[in-house]
């Protein structure tokens, strides 16, 4: 019966343990799922954020250099017969006030007639574009739409990169009938692009840029790689005198992001005060069950004390009435165990009672109930005998166990001897007590008899 008790109560708080653990993880994980996600938040707009500012001041930087330009090309436009001498004075103070024009060159008839710096720009100098099939094309592309066409990355004849704005120019505007020729500004992309903030970028994130000579996202990808375009967190477009240019980051692991313990803070602090409750919980049960069993049991035999014993026997005697059913009560006490202490000491008493509930416990059944109630006397519960003859036979083992062989204690040898009494419960007894008094009725009547 006790043990059926135990495991009542083992699997009522395993159940609500594990009731518990699942709620734990559950809500931690739910908590680690909203971090991640706000994380994944955090980066899309750190992320949007820096792309559109670079993008804005990209877009400002392209569109303030092309505008002094424009001011060249309203004087040749103004006046066709302007001489090289105006234009050097325009072309010097708009070098001057631009940020990332590398050189700037005019060409009537599309033939380079004027370049500023000249210094290193010597080979440009009367160069015929239509000798140039890559850069031709730009410029035609620029006559036919009538505007600026930026075209590149383009190689440039004097070599090295750069962006070109290509600016038609007409004699006849807005009817744009007679060509004049045009105006090539020659922008430098490592200022442009770090003064503007690209290569900031693309030191930061896994970026790219594509949109080669103004076709957007049909335009070939010119710094970075596809990957930030097959998969991105964020584009955004450039937008040209004439088409755009496209900036994309690539959506990366949050691993790649931030630090492992910053993406798995909430396991590590929820798991870990989890193990700490867990933890406290564990020792608060121990010293519970600890103090539990001590108030169950005793403290010499470690036998079940008459507490727990009268629990379990008053369990037992309803339950038998309420059924119709019948069970066994034994009182057993030492004889003359007055007389071992006062020859042997209360040492070898001790012993012997220990030693006498491991020899009766030994001849009971694994449902059977033995307990220490006081001095040299124990009761014993038999829930499932219910005639004389299994009782007496009982009696007999136990009596036997305990007196057949003597004790041992300090290479002395003590004989002990046992009475026991017993009562059958039947139906028509009134209470518990009834039945123990039965019991130690019985008992002292084979002890005096």
């Amino acid at each position: 019966m006790r043990v059926k008790l135990f495991l009542t109560k083992k699997t009522t708080i395993t159940i609500l343990l594990s009731c518990f653990v699942f709620l734990v993880i559950w809500i931690v994980e739910e908590l680690h799922r909203k971090q991640h996600n706000f994380l994944q938040n955090q980066v899309s707009h750190t992320s949007q954020v820096e792309l559109a500012k670079a993008r804005s001041n990209l877009e400002s930087a392209i569109h303030s250099d092309i505008f002094y330009a424009n001011s060249l090309a309203t004087l040749i436009t103004v006046n066709p017969t302007s001489t090289i001498e105006q234009w050097a004075l325009i072309a010097k103070e708009l070098y001057r006030n631009s940020r990332y024009i590398r050189h700037l060159a005019i060409a009537p008839n599309d033939i380079v007639g004027y370049v500023h710096p000249l210094s290193g720009n010597e080979g440009v100098q009367d160069l015929d574009f239509r000798t140039l099939p890559v850069q031709w094309l730009s410029i035609k592309k620029a006559r036919n739409i009538e505007t600026i066409f930026i075209a590149g990355p383009v190689e440039l004849f004097q070599g090295g990169e750069a962006f070109i704005a290509r600016m038609p120019v007409f004699s006849d505007p807005p009817l744009n009938e007679e060509y004049w020729g045009s105006i090539s500004i020659v922008l430098d992309i490592d200022a442009l692009f770090e003064g503007t903030g690209i290569y900031l970028l693309r030191e930061k994130y896994p970026f790219a840029m594509r949109g080669k000579d103004s076709q957007g996202s049909k335009g070939a990808i010119f710094l970075g790689k596809k990957e930030a375009f097959t998969n991105p967190i964020v584009i955004e477009s450039v937008e040209l005198p004439y088409g755009s240019w496209q900036l994309a980051i690539e959506k990366q692991p949050l691993g790649e992001v931030y630090p492992w313990y910053r993406i798995e803070i909430i396991r590590l602090v929820g798991y870990s005060f989890f193990g700490l409750i867990l933890l406290s919980i564990s020792i608060m049960f121990r010293l519970y069950m600890v103090a539990r069993n001590r108030s169950f049991e005793d403290e010499l035999t470690l036998l079940p004390n008459r507490r727990y014993f009268m629990y379990s026997l008053n369990s037992l005697f309803y339950r038998a009435k309420k059924r119709g059913k019948t069970f066994a009560l034994l009182n057993l006490d030492l004889n003359k165990f007055k007389n071992i202490n006062d020859t042997y000491g209360h040492a070898a008493g001790d012993e012997v009672l220990k030693e006498v509930a491991k020899r009766v416990v030994a001849v009971l059944r694994s449902n059977d109930i033995i307990a220490r109630i006081g001095g040299d006397e124990y009761l014993v519960l038999l829930p499932r005998i219910n005639q004389k003859k299994d009782i007496y036979n009982l009696i007999s083992k136990i009596k036997s166990a305990v007196s057949d062989t003597p004790i041992e204690f300090n290479e002395t040898l003590i004989y002990v001897d046992t009475t026991v009494g017993y009562s059958l419960f039947n139906t028509e007894m009134k209470s518990v007590d009834e039945l123990l008094h039965r019991a130690d009725r019985s008992m002292y009547f084979y002890k005096h008899r």
